[in-house]
């Protein structure tokens, strides 16, 4: 990758010196072998084509843009089930005139079902799932993939069925879908819910149903209803049926008789692989990622990557949803930057480390410096989707996107900073 284009005229500011650790997952897919990565499950991401792939224990996932096929670097997910018992077999599939495997137009490398409904016997198609258990407020996600082009049906409308049911219907008529808006609640169990769409290319659409279960205890059966409008010969052509506890959706998850959980995503570098150990007196940090959400984790702050060596000695970034870039030394905050939320947007962040003379620029913005505070005294963890310290493997990582990361063994000028960042 070149570190100069004719279009920037200040090739001067922009450090000279090479990092002491580079990393560029959205351009290598690949990882450094100083990274330790562990998940006890497989996963899923979209590759370079757009198609859905599925990676072993322990493979580290670096996914795309559904629709523009960016690179996005490496993915970072907290754990999550699948409660549908069987999204891959249309077999799975009641209460429907019927559901068959669809080859003239899979979606993207997913097992692909076309179902049609049948008008006659009183309900509509559904899977069975797993309960999602006890709580006075549970959020949860419901999620498909449909074929909006080639799917006959004029609307297609969810149905998260438990104790009760929220829906909500999208009329995909144009091949686009538009969201009714309306939210249709049986009982007393689900408050008002809201619903998003992600267009994924090529006329395929992941439908999202959100809602948080305000019962106590779900009660009888737990389903995933799809609703495709039309005559006996009408269908919708899906994939990937997806009930998750959580506000958010996160990666496709294939399930075959019974629920699936998707096990945490740990990367990490440790102790000698670490190069600013004692004696290091100063140093520079360039990260570029994306939080997927920034709402704590059982009350844990989101962060795209956090360092150090126990809860005393850690450096943040960010450390909380409003932003803050941290760094502690001696079990005492040294400096705080307050950078306001960072958001789910792709955000680049250089920080400057230095005794009595911190920096830190925040998408090329002006420079926040600080000139009184200790550093860590020694740094033997960098984690990925961390907030702070935690020792490895973390138990509740954030949800997110790590693009790029770089160590620079100097102060960089905050002319450096800004040009990093911009």
């Amino acid at each position: 990758m070149p570190l100069f284009t004719s279009s920037i005229e200040l090739s001067d500011d922009y450090p000279s010196i090479r990092p002491s650790l580079n990393l560029n997952f959205a351009g290598s897919r690949a990882l450094d072998p100083r990274i330790t990565f562990t998940r006890a499950s497989v996963g899923t991401y979209v590759d370079g084509n757009g198609q859905f792939k599925t990676v072993g224990n322990n493979e580290a996932r670096f996914d795309h843009d559904p629709l523009t096929l960016e690179s996005l670097g490496l993915l970072i997910e907290e754990s999550r089930t699948n409660l549908v018992n069987n999204n891959t077999n249309p077999s799975s599939w009641i209460a429907v005139a019927s559901a068959v495997n669809e080859t003239t137009y899979p979606i993207k490398g997913l097992a692909t079902t076309r179902v049609t409904d049948s008008p006659s016997d009183g309900d509509s198609p559904y899977l069975g799932a797993v309960s999602w258990g006890t709580g006075s407020s549970i959020p949860l996600c419901m999620s498909i993939y449909v074929d909006a082009v080639n799917s006959t049906s004029d609307t297609i409308t969810l149905f998260l069925f438990g104790s009760g049911y929220i829906n909500h219907t999208w009329n995909i008529s144009t091949g686009v879908p538009v969201p009714t808006e309306s939210f249709s609640i049986n009982g007393s169990n689900y408050n008002s819910g809201s619903q998003e769409f992600i267009d994924c290319g090529g006329g395929i659409y992941r439908l999202i149903l959100k809602a948080n279960f305000t019962g106590s205890l779900v009660s009888g059966a737990c389903r995933f209803y799809l609703a495709p409008s039309g005559g006996p010969t009408d269908y919708a052509i899906i994939a990937g049926p997806q009930i998750e506890q959580g506000a958010f959706p996160t990666s496709y998850i294939p399930t075959s008789g019974s629920s699936v959980t998707r096990q945490i995503d740990n990367a990490y570098i440790l102790n000698d692989n670490v190069p600013i150990r004692t004696g290091v007196g100063e140093y520079s940090f360039y990260v570029r990622g994306r939080l997927l959400t920034t709402a704590p984790l059982f009350g844990i702050s989101r962060g795209l990557v956090g360092m150090g060596n126990s809860t005393s000695n850690r450096i943040r970034i960010p450390h909380d949803s409003q932003g803050a870039v941290e760094i502690y030394s001696g079990n005492s905050l040294q400096v705080s930057f307050n950078t306001g939320s960072f958001g789910t947007v792709e955000r680049k962040v250089a920080l400057a480390v230095k005794k009595d003379d911190f920096a830190l620029s925040l998408d090329g913005g002006t420079v926040l410096t600080d000139t009184s505070g200790n550093i860590p005294v020694d740094i033997t963890t960098i984690g990925f989707g961390q907030s702070g310290y935690d020792a490895p493997p973390v138990t509740n990582p954030s949800t997110c996107y790590i693009k790029e990361f770089r160590i620079y063994p100097k102060r960089l000028t905050d002319a450096q900073l800004q040009l990093l960042t911009s």
